[in-house]
């Protein structure tokens, strides 16, 4: 919870700046803002990640969509050796047998991005957004090196274990860099306030480039159509 509290520290004074911003540039231009709505959504992808999103998207004169969001993904490394051997082990505890596999923790990433594209009309309470832009990227690599596998038996005030190490030695660092965004959305606006969501994404980086979907829930200004009364 700390964690998520921290990243919205750092996320949120952006968007403030990015829709000042936004908003006045499109005031000089004499543009309309027809729709703009906070997006939350949830989603996964390749190399089982799983992600959550928070951000916002305006949508201009019905023609073009401009969004800045923040996402934070946790997934397998995208480098394990092939002939990567889990850690293992059995044994007893106070008489209760178990067992376990140790594999490779997950990483993390988190990306803030700003893209913008084309909008398109689909209904009077549907519409798609196709994306490109860049990313702000920080994530987790890992570095594997080999190791002699090694094999005994611990004992314990309250039980034993037989035990297998893993043959790579698994270490984590840090690493930044610019990514670029690409993103297609379909929403539907059941209210004037909220609707819902999905879509696909997909991030290019040199550190890991995660592939996915996800589902959304957003709210705002929904820009709805009054229904025609013939």
């Amino acid at each position: 919870m700390n964690q998520i509290k921290k990243n919205l520290l750092i996320v949120l004074p952006c968007i403030v700046i990015f829709l000042s911003s936004s908003v006045t540039a499109e005031a000089q231009k004499e543009t309309t803002i027809t729709k703009f709505y906070f997006q939350t959504a949830v989603g996964g992808g390749n190399f089982g990640n799983n992600s959550s999103d928070l951000g916002v998207q305006a949508i201009i004169k019905n023609k073009w969509s401009l969004s800045l969001s923040y996402q934070a993904l946790d997934m397998r490394p995208n480098n394990i050796p092939n002939d990567y051997i889990p850690a293992t082990g059995t044994g007893e505890f106070f008489i209760i047998p178990y067992s376990y596999s140790k594999g490779v923790d997950n990483v993390s990433m988190k990306l803030v991005n700003f893209t913008g594209g084309k909008y398109f009309k689909l209904s009077r309470s549907i519409w798609a957004t196709t994306e490109a832009g860049v990313s702000f990227v920080h994530g987790e690599k890992t570095k594997f090196r080999s190791i002699p596998v090694t094999s005994g038996t611990s004992y314990y005030v309250l039980g034993w274990e037989d035990y297998t190490t893993s043959n790579y030695e698994a270490t984590v660092g840090n690493k930044n860099t610019i990514g670029a965004m690409l993103k297609a959305d379909i929403n539907w606006a059941f209210a004037s306030f909220m609707g819902i969501g999905g879509g696909v994404y997909a991030n290019v980086n040199s550190i890991q480039s995660p592939v996915g979907f996800h589902i959304k829930l957003i709210f705002g200004l929904m820009g709805k159509e009054k229904k025609h009364r013939g």
